[in-house]
């Protein structure tokens, strides 16, 4: 059994209002827009668990969504407190990386 050592962030870049990009311990940087991290906020607030349904769908446009700030939740995540009001998200590294993957898949 081979041991996968711990995926952690080297550095977050702002790109622009709408989009940051972050280095990986692997090697990789990921650029990421704060509208598709948006969509899949994993908070409560926005997920009705028991049906699997969307609750809040973002009121800004794509194009003027941003983050009001960009904090780290222990060594494992992070939170962001997006313009449209969501605040309680976390997105764990794993899946930030592995929603890089997939979107970057889905699109070439």
């Amino acid at each position: 059994m081979t041991h996968t050592p711990a995926l952690y962030i080297c550095s977050i870049q702002q790109k622009d209002n709408h989009t940051f990009s972050i280095e990986w311990n692997d090697g990789h940087r990921m650029n990421y827009r704060l509208s598709d991290l948006q969509r899949v906020c994993p908070c409560a607030g926005c997920w009705d668990d028991a049906n699997q349904e969307r609750l809040n769908l973002p009121q800004n446009s794509p194009d003027n969504l941003t983050a009001l700030k960009i904090t780290s939740v222990g060594r494992y995540a992070l939170q962001i407190r997006f313009s449209s009001g969501c605040s309680n998200g976390i997105y764990c590294y794993d899946f930030l990386h592995a929603f890089h993957l997939r979107t970057q898949n889905e699109t070439t």
